[in-house]
């Protein structure tokens, strides 16, 4: 039995909620919770909770682009899809992933 293409939007929903969700959830309850209970600067908070959210897409990134592989999604229209859901910034991002087996921190 054949599979069915999956469709772009289905890569797209699969990315906004496996990485840009978590992402969103973990740097508002990092900031919210470091102002809440340390008297760091509203800059560290900032800081801080970016660097957590830079962290955690690299391994969320890594997982939505292995499944997308996974599907058949060529990384010419993974990066077509992911770069306007701000998923994926560049090609190297997915080829760092497919090619070299990588987590991409950058």
């Amino acid at each position: 039995m054949d599979k069915k293409p999956i469709k772009d939007f289905d890569v797209l929903l699969k990315g906004q909620l496996t990485v840009n969700l978590p992402i969103t959830i973990t740097m508002v309850v990092v900031f919210f919770g470091l102002a809440e209970f340390t008297d760091f600067s509203f800059f560290r908070n900032v800081s801080i909770s970016f660097i957590l959210g830079w962290i955690s897409w690299g391994f969320l990134v890594r997982n939505w682009i292995l499944w997308a592989k996974k599907n058949d999604v060529s990384d010419e229209r993974l990066l077509k899809i992911g770069k306007p859901g701000l998923v994926v910034w560049s090609i190297h991002t997915i080829e760092t992933v497919t090619k070299k087996n990588k987590y991409p921190w950058i």
